[in-house]
């Protein structure tokens, strides 16, 4: 018979032992898990008694809990925990993509650590309603994938005009195939950083216009024209990389 650790490395090949626990700074040393969570650890982790799981509230409390039990309720323990400090911002303003590649968006933009994504209502498109549920869902499963200690927050879509007013980064992108390089633009590991990607019918000049003035300097991704969604993730990769103990030794082997 497999011993807990075994089973326990098995698992660790298919999906991840991360639950994403909203009240467990408040839930106390022993405590029942019930709902989406209690049916993800057992149903699809598919935990077993002394075995060990890890979760987080999505603001930066991570914690290892032991499964006491089971059945008929799933009942775990608090081992220890630790607090994860609040990431650095790493905005998106995102116009609409097409059809349902939202959703896509959301969930790969999360995995790789933005911290915001700011959906932007432009002259050209405005996103769909009712999306939210779906997309709290989504950024939920990519906190398990990710295994983060911070959830990305999705905000309600606004107009250009409001979204550039709150930008405060120091560094901010234009999404443009005619931009500069993005490799000589990378935010600083510690600096905070907001990209404005245009919709799947781009940005009017007039828009382009206001961002260019508000700060945000054109940014080429790639040698080629993306989609919206694909600019998007390509830009939350290469901020990723560069705050990365890879990235950042390769920036300073390169100064």
């Amino acid at each position: 018979m497999r011993s807990a650790a075994d089973r326990a490395a098995a698992r660790g090949l298919g999906a991840p032992s991360f639950l994403f626990v909203p009240a467990l700074r408040t839930l106390g040393a022993r405590f029942t898990l019930e709902g989406e969570e209690a049916r993800y650890v057992t149903r699809v982790v598919r935990v077993r008694e002394a075995e060990r799981v890890t979760a987080s509230d999505g603001a930066g409390l991570v914690a290892t809990l032991r499964v006491e039990r089971v059945k008929p309720d799933l009942v775990l323990a608090l081992e220890s925990s630790a607090e994860v400090p609040r990431p650095v911002p790493a905005r998106v303003l995102c116009g609409a993509p097409e059809g349902e590649r939202g959703d896509w968006l959301v969930e790969k933009l999360a995995e790789l650590g933005i911290t915001d994504l700011q959906p932007v209502d432009t002259e050209r498109a405005h996103w769909p309603a009712g999306r939210g549920d779906r997309w709290e869902r989504l950024t939920v499963a990519a906190m398990r994938q990710s295994r983060a200690a911070w959830r990305m927050a999705v905000h309600p879509a606004v107009g250009l005009t409001d979204a550039m007013a709150a930008a405060r980064e120091g560094t901010r992108w234009l999404a443009d195939p005619a931009g500069e390089p993005a490799s000589g633009l990378l935010p600083a590991a510690d600096g905070a950083a907001v990209a404005a990607v245009g919709p799947a019918s781009g940005f009017t000049e007039p828009e382009r216009k206001a961002l260019r003035g508000c700060g945000f300097t054109p940014v080429s991704l790639a040698d080629r024209r993306l989609r919206t969604e694909t600019a998007a993730v390509a830009t939350a990769a290469l901020w990723a990389a560069a705050r990365s103990p890879a990235g950042q030794d390769a920036a300073g082997r390169g100064a």
